[in-house]
């Protein structure tokens, strides 16, 4: 993916995160969702924003489609982009590619605006509206 509103990062397979099976392990595609979204909440203000007010965001549900096993060594590039902002929550939409191009993996996240300090949803702040809006093309 590139563009704008693609939020990339590239990872360099490790030997551990492959399994008995001589793949990288599933769960180890979440991690990597989880390390671009991080990036992606850290563009939009979100990790700020939990740091200074206590609002930040609460991953609702996350999938993953294995296309392909991966196996050491190798590189991947691991692309986020939001795909639908709502009141309370956005969804983000990943794709795990090696360096010539093949999809190994895709999958969605549901991030949820969440009070951390009161303990309930809220509506999603301004600010990250407008930075998620900007990304997705529409500020």
């Amino acid at each position: 993916m590139s563009g704008q509103g693609v939020v990339s990062i590239h990872v360099p397979v490790a030997w551990g995160e492959q399994d008995a099976f001589g793949h990288v392990n599933n769960v180890v595609f979440f991690r990597y969702f989880e390390n671009v979204r991080m990036h992606f909440l850290e563009r939009i203000g979100a990790l700020r924003s939990h740091r200074e007010q206590g609002i930040g965001v609460i991953l609702a549900t996350t999938t993953c489609q294995f296309e392909q096993p991966v196996h050491w060594p190798v590189d991947l590039t691991i692309s986020t982009w939001c795909t639908h902002i709502g009141t309370t929550s956005f969804t983000l939409a990943y794709t795990i590619r090696t360096a010539t191009g093949t999809v190994v993996a895709t999958g969605t996240s549901v991030q949820v605006a969440y009070d951390y300090i009161h303990g309930h949803k809220v509506s999603i702040p301004v600010d990250q509206r407008n930075a998620i809006g900007s990304l997705m093309g529409q500020g």
